[in-house]
């Protein structure tokens, strides 16, 4: 079930909530192509953590929205205000009448936590949206690694093939050479020895591009190259190695696009609170001193001034009805965004999850016995070949479909390995997609 989701309500001011670091977030978002992920790939997913220049502007970002979360909710600065009265002769300040004072607004306890939430909603979406950055960077990455071990194997596959082939070519070659081959046999076997070749530098081709993503992903570090090859090596060593299917909710509750929905929602509702505590009555006062002059030339009297004033909301009733009926409509529309993207995410999930279980149907139709079986017996087909007991045709039949299963099977590895990326990677899309990108 895909419909659990329950949204979180508002939170408190953001100076009371933890800060989780980079690395904690990461464990909550962990994407293993094996069931159990091996130290190399852990320490290129930390290096790429640490290094991506995505993640340090994402990370600038939400202390940016921290730092200015931090400052709101604060009174306005004092007023300080003089009045001059009562000039004589209009340049005579001697004899005039000289007020000071220093004023500034009370700010209540709820206009003052509204600000605070409001603000706490910009903290919100920028950790939803580094969020979405590690949870992109990390199913590249695990859709790279898939992409570079499993096509290292379909080369070295495709490479044991080619070798067969120039071992049949030797015999072929000794036979041709005392007239009991034909010319057509050399032929075929140069031909299938071409394609194969083709079909090996495909697979290279494919593994080098893997690799320089992943180089991409990391940034510019140092020791990116070691990292690369090792974490390449060891996913080869467990590619073979399919997980459970993800629960869906728990993705679809992580997702950065419902989180920045949600977020969108507390924001709307925490401008509401912030109107409605605008349009209670605002008091401010005001204290200082004054000179009454004296006229005649004589001096004047010093005397302390106290004053305040208070906003009259109800002499605005249509206006602030106004504003708050807008406030509503914003927070309604908030909520069908909100209700729109887990709509969205959960279509996307559903789809994913549905390739990655068709990809792990497709694998189960391999009969890992007999795939065994039929490897064992290919020293055996050679060598029946060199005693003429096996002709070419059927060694290239028995070679070639051999070569296809296990080629298909790795395939269907690649495959399932992208759609478990891809399952993953719609928690980190900030927007929903229409469609799933299903790159290698």
């Amino acid at each position: 079930m895909l419909s659990s989701y329950h949204a979180a309500g508002p939170r408190g001011p953001v100076r009371r909530r933890r800060a989780w670091p980079l690395p904690a977030i990461a464990l909550l978002l962990p994407i293993a192509l094996s069931a159990q992920e091996t130290p190399a790939t852990v320490a290129l997913r930390q290096a790429v953590q640490r290094s991506n220049p995505q993640l340090s502007a994402r990370r600038a970002g939400v202390e940016s929205a921290r730092t200015r979360a931090a400052a709101s909710g604060f009174a306005p600065p004092a007023a300080l205000s003089a009045e001059v009265e009562e000039v004589p002769g209009g340049i005579d300040l001697t004899g005039a009448s000289v007020r000071v004072e220093v004023g500034r607004e009370f700010l209540s306890a709820g206009r003052r936590d509204a600000a605070r939430a409001l603000a706490a909603t910009d903290v919100r979406a920028a950790e939803a949206s580094l969020t979405a950055a590690v949870s992109r960077l990390d199913a590249a990455v695990s859709r790279s690694l898939a992409a570079a071990a499993g096509w290292s194997a379909i080369a070295r596959r495709l490479a044991g093939e080619d070798s067969l082939l120039a071992a049949a070519g030797e015999a072929l070659t000794a036979r041709f050479s005392v007239g009991e081959a034909r010319y057509v046999d050399v032929l075929r076997l140069r031909t299938e020895r071409l394609r194969v070749q083709g079909e090996r530098a495909e697979a290279l081709a494919g593994a080098r591009a893997a690799r320089v993503a992943l180089i991409g992903l990391l940034g510019s570090i140092d020791d990116g190259d070691a990292l690369v090859d090792a974490a390449v090596v060891e996913a080869g060593a467990a590619f073979a190695i399919l997980p459970p299917p993800p629960d869906p909710d728990s993705l679809l509750a992580r997702s950065a696009a419902v989180r920045s929905a949600q977020a969108g929602v507390d924001r709307a509702r925490a401008g509401r609170v912030l109107a409605a505590a605008d349009q209670r009555p605002r008091w401010s006062g005001a204290a200082g001193v004054q000179r009454f002059g004296a006229g005649g030339g004589g001096g004047g009297m010093v005397g302390a001034t106290l004053g305040g004033s208070v906003t009259l909301p109800s002499t605005a009733r249509r206006a602030n009805r106004a504003g708050l009926a807008a406030a509503d409509a914003e927070i309604a529309a908030a909520v069908s965004e909100r209700a729109a993207t887990v709509s969205s995410v959960r279509a996307e999930l559903a789809a994913a999850l549905g390739r990655y279980e068709a990809a792990r149907t497709r694998l189960s139709a391999f009969d890992a016995a007999l795939l065994r079986g039929a490897r064992e017996e290919r020293e055996a087909a050679l060598a029946s070949f060199r005693t003429g007991d096996l002709s070419l045709i059927e060694l290239l039949d028995f070679e070639r479909a051999l070569a296809r299963a296990e080629t298909e099977r790795l395939r269907g590895y690649l495959d399932a390995a992208g759609a478990l990326a891809d399952l993953h990677a719609a928690a980190g899309h900030d927007e929903p997609r229409t469609g799933g990108d299903h790159d290698q």
